[in-house]
């Protein structure tokens, strides 16, 4: 996790791309969205399942798929 939160990693307003979502997950939990037992370790879970995607769409066997069929 450390690398994920170096300062040469942040971005304008000084956080990372990890520590933003961990931000946006913690909001969540605060306003009820995401039930606050989910809440720990949820940053792994998102953003183990989003590189994924990207590997697939990228360099995997999703990369032939049409615009509209990434969006949706």
């Amino acid at each position: 996790m450390a690398q994920a939160e170096e300062s040469t990693a942040a971005g304008p307003a000084g956080r990372t791309p990890f520590q933003i979502l961990g931000d946006a997950l913690d909001t969540l939990a605060e306003s009820g969205t995401l039930d606050e037992a989910r809440r720990p370790g949820a940053e792994f879970l998102a953003w183990s399942a989003v590189h994924g995607l990207a590997a697939l769409l990228v360099d995997g066997p999703l990369r032939g798929l049409a615009a509209g069929q990434v969006r949706a």
